[in-house]
Order: C-alpha cells, then sequence, then structure tokens
C-alpha cells in the first residue's frame, strides 16, 4: 500500500506511454505547454468536468468524479462515472473523452484500466468495461478490461514510479510524433537526439 505523498497522477501513465521524456518534463520539471490538440481537449472536458451527477431511468450519471488507489499509488479523476442497474446487479461503467479518435497505442486504454483500478478499491466492486466518446468520430467505443490491459497498466504504473523516483529526465530520439507534442520547443528533440550526440561522439574521438 501507498500513501497519498506517493501518489503519481494517471495522466502521467498516458504521457508516459507517448512519450517518457514529456512525462519527466511534465511531471518532474512541471513544464506545460498548450498546443492546439491540448486545447480541443481542455473544451471537450468542461462539458462533463462539472463535479455533478444526474439520473435517467436505471442510469445515474456522475461526472468529474475524483478517485484514487491507494494499492497502486495512483489519483486522478473520471471524466463520467455510469451506475447502471441491470437485471443482474449493479454495473458500473467509467467512460472517458477524448477529442479525437482512437490510438494505435495503448495510452488512452492504460489511463481507463487505471481508472478501473482506483474505482474498484473505491467501491470494493469488479468492473469488466469500460468506454471512450471520441469527439471526432463521435461515437462511443467499448473496452474490455481483460487480464493482459491489467497487466500492462501495472507494469505502465511501476515504469512511471521509478522514472519519477530518480528523477532524471531521459533523452528520446526524434520522431514523428514530436510534431504533435505541446512540449516541442522546451523539448527541443532535434537538438538532442540521442543518436546525433552518438554520432557526433563517435567522430570527435575519431578524429
Amino acid at each position: 500500500m501507498y500513501t497519498e505523498d506517493d501518489f503519481i497522477m494517471i495522466s502521467a501513465l498516458q504521457h508516459y506511454i507517448f512519450c517518457p521524456r514529456q512525462c519527466a518534463l511534465i511531471h518532474i520539471d512541471d513544464v506545460w505547454q498548450e498546443n492546439l490538440f491540448t486545447v480541443r481537449g481542455d473544451i471537450l472536458h468542461e462539458k462533463v468536468d462539472t463535479d455533478s451527477y444526474e439520473t435517467r431511468g436505471d442510469v445515474k450519471t456522475v461526472r468529474g468524479l475524483r478517485i484514487h488507489s491507494y494499492k497502486y499509488g495512483i489519483v486522478g479523476r473520471c471524466d463520467v462515472v455510469e451506475f447502471r442497474q441491470t437485471s443482474k446487479g449493479k454495473e458500473i461503467i467509467p467512460v472517458e473523452f477524448k477529442a479525437g479518435q482512437p490510438k494505435e497505442d495503448i495510452s488512452d486504454k492504460v489511463q481507463l484500466c487505471a481508472q478501473v483500478f482506483c474505482l474498484e478499491e473505491m467501491l470494493n466492486t469488479q468492473i469488466n468495461k469500460a468506454a471512450f466518446f471520441y469527439g471526432k468520430i463521435r461515437r462511443r467505443n467499448v473496452i474490455d478490461i481483460d487480464l493482459q490491459l491489467r497487466t500492462q497498466t501495472e507494469d505502465v504504473i511501476n515504469s512511471v514510479r521509478r522514472l519519477i523516483s530518480e528523477k532524471k529526465i531521459p533523452i528520446i530520439e526524434y520522431s514523428a510524433k514530436c510534431r504533435n507534442c505541446s512540449l516541442i520547443n522546451v523539448c527541443q528533440p532535434k537538438a538532442l537526439d540521442k543518436r546525433k550526440l552518438q554520432n557526433y561522439m563517435k567522430a570527435l574521438y575519431a578524429e
């Protein structure tokens, strides 16, 4: 069990999968800058981050629910949690809102699975499904919270915890995804490209 002083933000997991250097800059050096993609996300979240709830029929919808897990040492917030009354009992489904469309990597799924970890611990329950609502395609995408995703999420949590505890900003290799990063001007990935540094050092020692 972790204490609240050990908690890491659930958002750090998604940042780490996108880029460990971005994660370190945000969660170690407290660096943040907006770009078009982050602003779109903020606008979408303004509609759900309201700390409110409503009941329609057999569905109670809670928005902006603050969550945590002492077992995993994580803390965050759910955009929406739906409490559905079914013939089999109560079903709990966290829903994460995203401005874009489904990603090719597992970053969104890991973020949502971490929310499930928190809800399961706080509510003493088992959650097998969760959902995304993607603004670009205007559609809900339901995912299974299976053993593979749970294991991947635990691995990412452990990796982020090590990164933050070491307090080191990793050097990364420039790639196409750097162009979409809001921290590109702070990070300077081309200037710090590990491959370029290695080639420079080899050339220097070869002279």
